[in-house]
């Protein structure tokens, strides 16, 4: 390296980087006598702006002054992200965060300057909660487009936006999001201090802090919600939720967040409240279905074939006369085909995904019935099943019933009805004894609030003049 005018602690640390080699970049300038270090790493500044904004305004500068890190932060180059450090442990942090930093030979305070370049796709129609009537502006993978979309939307002074950076290595930046004088300050207090008594190596999605936001651990149903769409995250967070926004996701989480809640969508808010307790009662009896269908199957058919019309009791044996199995290994097999093809369709491409889910269950149905393995109504009861399990908007629902689905069917198939409600009651007891953020997880049905209960189904804003008494808000009055 060359002779500095004035060795001091930075330069110090720029030995140190290029004697590391850490894969930082230091493009060295001199200007009116004085040296100039600025290091960066290539591949994540963007280029066009580091070099327009930062090196050729120093460049050009001849003014009789000296030159400093003032001067230059104040009238020399073009950046509007910047700041003055003096600490050199924090440099290779922020050169490795996609800034660059500025240091004059002369001086022992640096200049950052937010160089980073951000690889990012146009907010797009969501994949995940579809919408016929809503906006169709979705989340991204980048942290400050989706901040954005919510600033967009909710043009209150009390918004905040309080960031987190978490992960020792990723250093993944997190947002808090909630309205001041609306959300809870306890809800608040436990979230952010759940968030940063996190330790971990890295966060590179969302699912990575839902897990971290569990009562405990091993705890099957989630108790934060995702989201996809700003409109419906703008909503949490007027209702007086607290939203949740990591870079390099395109889902945010919302919480607390209650059983109910997971069926609700954001077009029930935008339709008729008539339509909107339709669908609600039809996704719920749709998770019903999902659930107990194929144990009630087995129960019918293994233990209590008396419970059926005499008719169709005739019509059930004979369908099932030429079937190996019993209903419980045929309930077993049929379900486990039914989530095997759903996984195939999940992770094929998707141009062909789709197709190979419908035509595999047509083909490996009919040829099942058609080779006498399954009776021809298991096959409708694992179709129907299956469907009813896409209705709910927010799908993380629907991820432990795939599991209790099949722990129901054996407890079933060993002990018949009783077995049935003995399993019905531990799922109970279960999501009971669950919570969020202290919020009971099955209110407003338990312990029972009639007007929550019924602006929930409603979903109608006119006539919900008051925020959820669950959430326990600051301001209580919608309208």
């Amino acid at each position: 390296m060359d002779k500095f005018q004035k060795p001091n602690k930075l330069i110090d640390k720029i030995e140190e980087i290029q004697e590391q080699g850490y894969g930082i970049n230091i493009r060295k300038l001199t200007v009116c006598d004085t040296d100039i270090y600025i290091l960066f790493i290539l591949h994540i500044v963007n280029r066009d702006r580091f070099s327009s904004d930062i090196i050729r305004p120093i460049l050009r500068y001849n003014g009789a002054d000296p030159i400093t890190i003032d001067r230059i932060s104040t009238s020399i180059i073009y950046m509007d992200d910047i700041s003055i450090d003096d600490d050199e442990d924090t440099i290779i942090d922020y050169v490795l965060n996609g800034r660059s930093v500025i240091i004059v030979s002369t001086e022992e305070r640096y200049l950052v300057a937010n160089t980073k370049k951000v690889s990012k796709r146009e907010p797009d129609s969501p994949e995940i909660e579809n919408t016929l009537r809503g906006p169709k502006d979705g989340f991204t993978e980048n942290f400050y487009t989706n901040l954005s979309l919510i600033r967009y939307r909710v043009k209150d002074i009390n918004l905040k936006i309080e960031k987190l950076i978490i992960g020792e290595r990723t250093k993944t930046n997190v947002a808090v999001v909630y309205i001041k004088d609306i959300a809870n300050p306890k809800f608040v207090k436990d979230i952010k201090k759940k968030l940063e008594d996190i330790n971990i190596d890295g966060i590179v999605e969302s699912g990575y802090i839902q897990k971290f936001l569990l009562n405990h651990t091993y705890d099957l149903f989630p108790q934060a919600g995702i989201v996809s769409r700003s409109d419906k995250a703008s909503a949490c967070i007027l209702e007086g939720k607290v939203c949740i926004i990591v870079e390099g996701s395109h889902l945010a989480l919302s919480t607390p967040k209650t059983f109910v809640e997971f069926f609700d969508s954001g077009d029930d808010h935008y339709d008729s409240m008539y339509l909107a307790m339709f669908s609600k009662i039809l996704r719920m009896l749709s998770f019903s279905i999902t659930l107990t269908l194929s144990s009630l199957y087995v129960a019918a058919v293994a233990f209590h074939p008396d419970i059926l019309p005499e008719g169709y009791i005739l019509a059930l044996a004979s369908s099932r006369a030429s079937v190996p199995f019993n209903a419980l290994l045929e309930a077993l097999l049929m379900e486990g085909i039914a989530e095997i093809l759903r996984e195939a369709s999940i992770r094929l491409p998707k141009q062909i995904g789709p197709a190979i889910g419908i035509v595999g269950t047509i083909v490996i149905g009919q040829a099942a019935v058609a080779a006498g393995l399954v009776s021809p109504l298991m096959v409708i009861i694992v179709s129907l099943s299956t469907m009813c399990s896409f209705v709910a908007p927010d799908y993380t629902i629907m991820n432990p019933i795939r599991i209790l689905k099949f722990l129901l069917i054996f407890v079933t198939g060993v002990y018949g009805l009783f077995g049935f409600v003995m399993g019905m009651t531990v799922i109970a007891i279960n999501v009971l004894s669950h919570s969020s953020l202290g919020v009971p997880y099955m209110a407003p049905l338990a312990p029972l609030n009639l007007k929550d209960l019924l602006n929930y189904f409603m979903s109608d804003e006119t006539l919900s003049k008051e925020r959820p008494r669950l959430l326990r808000t600051q301001d209580k009055k919608r309208q």
